[in-house]
């Protein structure tokens, strides 16, 4: 066990399935970066005497035998990989957004052990994307991590006036796993009353055109700053939502915005960024503006 230097890519680790499939994807990022992957296992808020003596000890005991396994998993086949860990008493999101403050990445895994409260907004996964001021990796999908890195593109969803913080990390994970990125922008026609358009569909080129241009305008920086990306640029006439989702399955990876000053009584998280991440088949980064 290990304190961890600031950068680094932390995983949260609970011993379930989903949380072993965010090791290895991770794992695999931080041997990318050429950095430390720092295992995280919180195993709740203790009280004493609220419980058996002797009950936290075992309970401690478990989840230090699991990181060893996990860490000797996490180092096979990617050689040079420095690994720690730690195992405390806390809050899994309390201590995950602490750390998302200090380090490069944090990723998790889409399921924990409770498979009723992982489908609730108050997920660990839901709850960290929605409050982390760090970029948050939540590992969806059932195919093999590794597999789809190496193959899919980084599908970017760019809203309109969307700030440079994802467009980076986009760019930059393109770049270190030499992929192509997707920019993916999306529009609907204005109603000025359901069932009424307020913008005619003849319109529509004239639409996409300057879609188009403010898509490259957004882009425009990174590509100069990763010249080596190949870029594409899609503008869809469908929900933002339905064509992220449909192109998660065959992306590496998903990187979307989400606004941390938003106005009050709105959600945490918009719409968009809560629907992939409940349904995307693919890895999903959150970062913040």
């Amino acid at each position: 066990m290990n304190t961890p230097s600031a950068d680094i890519v932390v995983v949260g680790f609970d011993r379930s399935q989903a949380a072993w499939r965010a090791l290895d994807w991770a794992a695999d990022e931080a041997a990318q970066r050429g950095t430390e992957l720092h295992i995280l296992h919180a195993l709740g808020v203790y009280l004493p005497g609220a419980i058996h003596e002797g009950v936290p000890e075992h309970h401690l005991l478990e989840a230090e035998e699991d990181l060893e396994r996990s860490a000797h998993r996490a180092q096979q086949g990617r050689e040079g990989l420095v690994v720690t860990w730690e195992a405390v008493w806390d809050e899994p999101v309390s201590s995950l957004i602490r750390m998302a403050k200090q380090v490069a990445l944090v990723v998790v895994g889409a399921r924990g052990l409770n498979r009723f409260t992982a489908v609730l907004l108050g997920s660990v996964s839901q709850r960290l994307a929605a409050h982390a001021s760090g970029p948050v990796v939540v590992v969806r999908g059932t195919r093999d991590t590794a597999d789809a890195a190496a193959a899919g593109p980084v599908v970017l969803g760019v809203a309109p006036g969307e700030p440079p913080a994802p467009v980076e990390f986009a760019f930059a994970e393109a770049a270190r796993w030499h992929a192509p990125l997707h920019a993916l922008r999306t529009w609907t026609y204005p109603q000025a009353l359901p069932g009424y358009l307020a913008t005619p569909p003849s319109d529509a080129e004239e639409h996409v055109a300057r879609e188009r241009a403010e898509v490259a305008e957004v882009l425009a920086d990174a590509r100069q700053a990763f010249p080596e990306v190949d870029v594409t640029q899609e503008i869809r006439l469908v929900e933002p939502e339905e064509a992220l989702i449909n192109a998660s399955h065959t992306a590496g990876l998903v990187v979307l915005g989400a606004r941390r000053h938003r106005p009050p009584f709105s959600m945490r998280l918009g719409k968009v960024v809560q629907r992939v991440l409940h349904q995307a088949d693919c890895p999903v980064a959150v970062v913040p503006t």
